[in-house]
């Protein structure tokens, strides 16, 4: 679990870090690689986790953990430390064995983010108005089904909608159009007043550098602006087909300058300094002002950790250092500290035992066996009845 532990550990130490959507890594038997990585990451993390189950069989292993670790079935409804990602199939499907999972996971009153993904210009269509209509129709239907089975249900209002990379046929997510879509769904979420996550920080760029910092700004500042919840994306390149420690530290410093700016001008009566202009009078200097040296220690001015702001000589002598060179030293750092909060060693020891009892058992259980149907039956028949 050595990749796991390394992007949980980077993650945690992350300035807005809030819930942690687990890695795809190799190192997991695909079987139970859902379980595995959800049950390593609350080993490793000390993050709110939120991920995709594919089939009922993975539920228990997963609310097994959660009372392994808060100690019974009541704290796991109470303290929510889980929550899944529910993507419809565009255009306008719900995929079954996901949703027959968050039907039996819904007991546990885990929230469920509604994530659309329809794609402007192929599963969905070629304008972004319309493929907005089509994304919020998919997650109303999700509310409607998860409220049927069991009303109450915590709901996150979320959206991933692309746009089409119209000379390859792909999904884009770093595009202008892709911040558009997802910062509208933000908007119906308040319309609806529900929390909501958002992708956002995200690139179709393959490795570090200029275009990725520039497109994961371009889809992180409106929707920061706009008060989303949560924007989902930090780390993530190659339109999240990958993930490195570095672009992590890089983008959580991205988000702070974006909430930087969000913050705006503080006018309240502290800040009103206007007898240090008088005082200083035309040509003086305001630089030994003690007001300045109060402003300089406060969250007033941005303190930025990987931004350059040496004079150029400064920079040459350092060895012109970049923003990822001193990302990877961060992520150098973070790697050799102990782990913050680690989980006592009986409990870890049971989450273990868990993991190895999923790749047994769930080898066995074959994916391809359909799903229970008990909950699809029982809204059946409720349509039936109210129909």
């Amino acid at each position: 679990m050595r990749n796991t532990r390394f992007i949980q550990k980077a993650f945690d130490e992350m300035q807005l870090a809030s819930a942690i959507w687990p890695a795809s890594v190799d190192e997991f038997p695909r079987h139970s690689a859902n379980v595995r990585e959800d049950i390593s990451s609350f080993i490793y993390s000390t993050r709110h986790v939120q991920d995709e189950l594919g089939h009922p069989a993975e539920v228990d292993y997963i609310v097994e953990a959660m009372v392994a670790i808060l100690g019974d079935e009541d704290a796991v409804r109470q303290r929510h430390l889980y929550s899944v990602i529910y993507c419809t199939l565009a255009p306008l499907v719900h995929e079954g064995g996901m949703s027959h999972a968050y039907l039996e996971l819904s007991q546990f009153d885990a929230p469920i983010c509604v994530f659309p993904m329809p794609c402007a210009g192929s599963t969905g269509p070629a304008s972004l108005f319309s493929n907005i209509a089509l994304g919020n129709a998919e997650a109303l239907s999700a509310l409607v089904l998860f409220q049927m089975a069991r009303p109450g249900t915590p709901i996150i209002f979320g959206d991933a909608s692309g746009s089409t990379n119209f000379a390859s046929g792909g999904f884009l997510e770093g595009s202008p159009e892709m911040v558009l879509q997802t910062a509208a769904r933000g908007e119906m979420a308040k319309f609806y007043n529900l929390p909501d996550t958002q992708a956002g920080c995200l690139t179709d760029a393959k490795d570090h550098g200029p275009q990725a910092v520039m497109e994961k700004m371009v889809t992180t500042l409106p929707l920061v602006m706009m008060g989303v919840d949560l924007v989902q994306g930090p780390g993530a390149l190659e339109t999240s087909n990958m993930m490195t420690l570095e672009q992590i530290v890089v983008d959580d410093e991205i988000a702070c300058m974006c909430r930087r700016l969000k913050d705006g001008v503080d006018m309240s009566e502290a800040k009103n300094y206007c007898d240090d202009i008088c005082d200083v009078k035309p040509g003086g200097h305001f630089l030994t002002r003690p007001s300045t040296a109060k402003a300089c220690r406060s969250s007033e001015f941005f303190m930025p950790q990987l931004a350059d702001r040496n004079t150029f000589d400064q920079w040459v002598a350092l060895g012109r250092p970049d923003l990822y060179d001193k990302a990877r030293g961060k992520v150098e750092k973070i790697l050799a500290s102990p782990q913050k909060n680690p989980l006592p060693d009986d409990v870890i020891g049971k989450l273990e035992d868990i993991m190895r009892r999923a790749d047994e058992e769930l080898k066995k259980n074959s994916k391809s066996q359909a799903p229970n149907n008990k909950w699809f039956d029982k809204l059946t028949t409720l349509s039936k009845v109210e129909g």
